[in-house]
């Protein structure tokens, strides 16, 4: 028995037995350090499955909801996946720090594959946030003729984007690439453009000139100035500071008249057809209209930057609701700038809140009915 215990302890030293003593501890410390990361993705795809926006519903409760936010973006990280940045360093390009957050964030457009475009007149930058492909590009920062105040812009159905820029005194056309292949105003031809749309033969090029207070036609192709219409006042088919433009489903021109509060609604021609709006604070009226947009069924969107809202009316311009107020939650405005539609969606600029925040239909829309019908 002696023997047994002598030759048991000889076998199995002190540092032998902290060996095992470490080995069981690491093996522990493995395992919960395995339990902790498997935790960790269970609450991350829990995460994921769940809507952070899911209480911001329009109308609210006990109303039947007929828009949510959907999401929120301000910057690179809103979109990219994490670690792409130091990846970008590892392979030589540059990360683009500068432009990792919207600084003063002015229009916005979705292109045909549901991209998010969005003019950053204080980045003087042109950028594309793609959600899907998780991934965020920054045009007009290095072609011939830069960025310098990117205001309003559209993107026509080939993807060609139309950007208006007021200090240039020019509208410059990008690719899906990002590379400048036109633009359009010669010397003296626009004063401070600030919103452009095409017409819906994608001929015509159609510029907000503000402060020149007109409309300004430009030949697609041949980049020539056509003609031009309205002139400064506050009568039928006049403007003061025309901030911005859409094309109704039916061909006619929308333009936001903005010193005069009011929608003016015209022929391709500039003949003057229909207005609504006007100065107050009283539902449909307007105090700073911001800018417009038109969707195919006929659904009007105007920004409101004092009113903090935009407001949502039907073909018949009777105003049908509102989403926002002033504040830095979410569904609220310090602000509200740029708006486009692109089906169910509406993206909207938040410019002093430094965001874009995007909204959706949860239930079908409807125009309503169209002017002139019973």
């Amino acid at each position: 028995m002696t023997s047994r215990s002598s030759t048991f302890g000889k076998g199995f030293r002190p540092s032998c037995l902290r060996t095992i003593h470490l080995i069981v501890l690491v093996s522990v410390l493995v395992a919960v350090a395995a339990s902790d990361v498997a935790a960790k993705e269970r609450k991350k795809k829990k995460a994921a499955t769940e809507d952070p926006y899911a209480a911001y519903v329009w109308p609210p409760p006990p109303d039947t909801g007929r828009i949510k936010l959907e999401a929120i973006i301000s910057g690179r990280a809103d979109v990219e996946a994490k670690g792409s940045s130091w990846k970008k360093r590892l392979i030589g390009a540059s990360p683009g720090e500068r432009y990792d957050r919207l600084a003063k964030p002015w229009g916005v457009a979705f292109d045909p594959q549901g991209r998010l475009l969005v003019t950053d007149q204080e980045n003087r930058a042109l950028i594309r946030f793609d959600r899907t492909g998780a991934r965020m590009d920054v045009f007009g920062t290095r072609t011939t003729i830069r960025l310098h105040e990117p205001m309003g812009l559209t993107v026509s159905g080939d993807g060609t984007i139309f950007v208006a820029d007021g200090l240039e005194q020019k509208v410059l056309a990008f690719d899906s690439d990002g590379e400048l292949v036109a633009w359009y105003g010669q010397d003296g031809e626009l004063v401070s453009p600030t919103d452009v749309a095409v017409s819906p033969d994608g001929t015509k090029l159609y510029v907000a000139d503000a402060r020149a207070h007109r409309v300004a036609i430009f030949d697609r192709t041949s980049r020539k100035l056509l003609t031009t219409f309205g002139s400064q006042g506050n009568r039928e088919g006049e403007f003061a500071f025309p901030t911005s433009l859409g094309f109704g489903p039916d061909g006619d021109l929308f333009v936001l008249d903005q010193l005069n509060a009011r929608i003016q609604v015209l022929s391709p021609d500039g003949e003057y057809v229909d207005e609504f709006g006007g100065r107050g604070v009283g539902f449909g009226n307007f105090v700073r209209p911001k800018d417009i947009a038109v969707d195919e069924a006929g659904l009007i969107y105007v920004t409101d930057f004092s009113f903090n809202n935009f407001q949502l009316f039907d073909a018949d311009f009777s105003l049908l609701t509102f989403i926002g107020t002033g504040g830095r939650e979410p569904g609220q405005f310090e602000g509200a700038s740029g708006i486009d539609v692109k089906g169910d969606r509406i993206a909207v600029v938040d410019q002093l809140g430094r965001r874009v925040e995007i909204f959706r239909f949860i239930v079908p829309k409807t125009a309503g009915p169209a002017r002139g019908d019973s």
